[in-house]
């Protein structure tokens, strides 16, 4: 690299299930055309601009991902992404026919189909529960681990490339059950300080209550990150406290981003929920990061964090939860790094379910009953827990390139396929994720072509711009111009693909991508998992039933003795506790109970089937 002008961009990738797919084949054209321009830019350097070949036509300044992250299935895409630039990924295209040797690939499209069983049977399977003799999820996340733990093994660990950064960021968000407890501090902190320094002086005289146990309002932050940045720079020195040292090298530190891609990526009841340890300095940094008080020491004296244990425990579900686009994170990332080096930067959301089309043939129906106030009260509270108030006063305030890839095919209502049923329906079927890959690589090259671009009339404020002309003479500007169809102003493509001979002209050295022709699933496909289905929820329900018992001893506390006999002394002898039931009473219950789950299961199963089918034939997915 020859002091080249450099623009930054942050990646920050929506929750999707197992539309992962389709934001796994946008990472993996945007990393494609980025390893092309590279090449282009290094082979003008090495025969210099006094040559024939030098190509003008190329231009010669540089992209570097900052960072990458994102939440649930978005967030185990930057993970499983970021393993893969040490790596080196080998893009999908006409040069890689058996599609080998790509990690976003292997994990999204093929998923663990290689064990011998569609992914979908695995995942209804009921060895997990047998295992460990509980119910840790509706559905089997054994083949998710198995996943995760192929995408974390490297053959192979090389320096990053020159447009990804050094010192590149991974963030993933986090939803603890636990939650991390902070206490509002309502009193004087004066005070406070005169009443631990007369406790210093007479401890005996003055209690440590009185030093301690101050008003304050207690309440416990649920929502979380875990920031990762790669530490092999060894000239990055010390990391600040908010974020996880990474190290390619180290097995340790790839289990770890593992373990937080999986709980991320924990559907909440789906899959199983995940155990985090991480140290209390981190979730400390991360909260006062989180509410913007770093620094600010009036404020860390209001606002305290009162966890004590290090390191800390939690279990956590999908980070989708309560923050399923964390475009916010990602821009005070990068906004950190670039004011420092004053370097221009943008932000690229990738989102397969975005919500910028308001449904109007829906109408607003006022409920009434307790069955219609029910769902809307959960929808209510997920939806403002999805509010981000802190990252719109933040991270759009400035004048920072913002920008969406999503779905999009001609004359169709419901462009990706693995939408149906609510992201679970990539599951059903292979061909369903192979789709998505290759739409998220058509719907990138469109993007980063035709809208990921700097307009005509601003190139004398981006840097990396200024010295482009436009008068005609210039062949970056002749090859890569794209005309405004709507009159005004044209535009530059931030990120150049190599691919275009004349945009203007619309001359290419390689055609557009085709537009992938979305396949059907046959009814038998589904039909076939009945069985499936009936034995998974069989089993779950005689699980959930068994542990609904109490345990012998649960009566035998003194707690419990003495309401027995309150109850006794107030009702008689009818409150005395139940006797043993006989060996023929235990085996009819057990019978009526296997008899009971076995009905329910069949039942769910059935309903579940014709569920499945519905959405699929809605969307037209559904051979008929």
């Amino acid at each position: 690299m020859q002091n080249r002008k450099i623009f930054k961009i942050g990646i920050a990738m929506a929750g999707a299930v197992s539309a992962g797919a389709y934001t796994a084949g946008v990472i993996d054209y945007l990393l494609e055309t980025l390893e092309k321009w590279d090449r282009a830019k290094k082979l003008n350097e090495e025969v210099g601009e006094e040559s024939p070949m030098y190509d003008f036509s190329v231009p010669m300044h540089d992209v570097v991902i900052e960072v990458i992250g994102g939440a649930s299935a978005g967030g185990m895409t930057a993970a499983i992404a970021a393993l893969a630039m040490f790596e080196g990924i080998k893009p999908i295209n006409e040069y890689n026919p058996e599609k080998k040797q790509n990690k976003l690939y292997d994990s999204w499209v093929n998923l663990n189909d290689a064990q011998g069983l569609p992914t979908i049977e695995q995942m209804l399977q009921t060895g997990d529960i047998l295992a460990k003799n509980e119910v840790q999820s509706l559905l089997n996340s054994d083949p998710i681990d198995a996943i995760a733990d192929n995408a974390g093994v490297l053959s192979q660990i090389q320096d990053l490339p020159e447009y990804i950064s050094p010192n590149l960021q991974i963030i993933l968000t986090i939803t603890s059950l636990r939650g991390v407890p902070v206490a509002v501090n309502f009193f004087d902190n004066k005070r406070r300080e005169e009443l631990k320094a007369k406790e210093e002086l007479s401890r005996d005289a003055f209690g440590s209550s009185d030093a301690k146990d101050q008003p304050a309002h207690r309440m416990y932050v649920h929502k979380g990150i875990a920031h990762f940045m790669v530490a092999s720079s060894p000239s990055y020195g010390e990391l600040p406290e908010h974020v996880i040292p990474f190290k390619p090298t180290d097995k340790d530190n790839r289990n770890m981003l593992m373990d937080c891609a999986k709980a991320t990526g924990a559907f909440p009841l789906g899959l199983k929920s995940r155990p985090l340890s991480i140290g209390l300095p981190y979730i400390k940094a991360m909260v006062y990061r989180m509410f913007g008080l770093k620094n600010q020491s009036q404020m860390e004296q209001a606002i305290e964090i009162t966890a004590e244990d290090s390191p800390y425990n939690f279990v956590a579900v999908d980070g989708g939860t309560i923050n399923n686009e964390p475009f916010g994170e990602i821009i005070d990332a990068i906004e950190e790094k670039c004011k420092k080096e004053e370097s221009p930067y943008a932000i690229i959301m990738i989102d397969p379910f975005p919500n910028f089309a308001e449904d109007k043939s829906k109408k607003y129906k006022q409920p009434t009953s307790l069955l219609d106030l029910i769902p809307d009260i959960f929808g209510a509270i997920r939806a403002q827990a999805m509010v981000k108030e802190n990252d719109l006063l933040r991270g759009l305030a400035g004048d920072v390139t913002r920008r969406m890839v999503f779905p999009k095919k001609n004359n169709d209502p419901y462009p990706i396929a693995c939408g149906a049923l609510d992201g679970f329906g990539g599951f059903f079927s292979r061909e369903f994720r192979e789709h998505d890959f290759q739409l998220g690589r058509y719907n990138c090259q469109k993007f980063l072509r035709k809208h990921f671009t700097i307009p005509l009339n601003k190139l004398e404020n981006a840097k990396v711009f200024s010295d482009w002309k436009s008068d005609g003479n210039d062949p970056r500007h002749e090859r890569f111009f794209v005309p405004n169809d709507l009159g005004g102003p044209g535009f530059y493509p931030i990120i150049p693909d190599m691919g275009i001979a004349n945009m203007a002209k619309s001359e290419y050295h390689e055609a557009y991508l085709p537009e992938p022709v979305k396949l059907k699933i046959h009814p038998n496909e589904i039909f076939k998992l009945d069985a499936l289905l009936s034995l998974r929820f069989k089993t779950v329900l005689d699980y959930i039933f068994a542990l609904n018992t109490p345990p012998d001893d649960h009566y035998n506390k003194p707690v419990h003795q003495d309401v027995d006999r309150l109850m006794r002394e107030y009702y008689g002898d009818k409150e005395r506790k139940a006797k043993q039931p006989s060996f023929l009473k235990r085996v009819f219950l057990w019978a009526w109970r296997t008899f009971l789950t076995r009905m329910l299961g069949k039942n769910i199963a059935k309903r579940a089937i014709k569920i499945i089918l519905l959405d699929f034939r809605e969307r037209d997915m559904l051979e008929m």
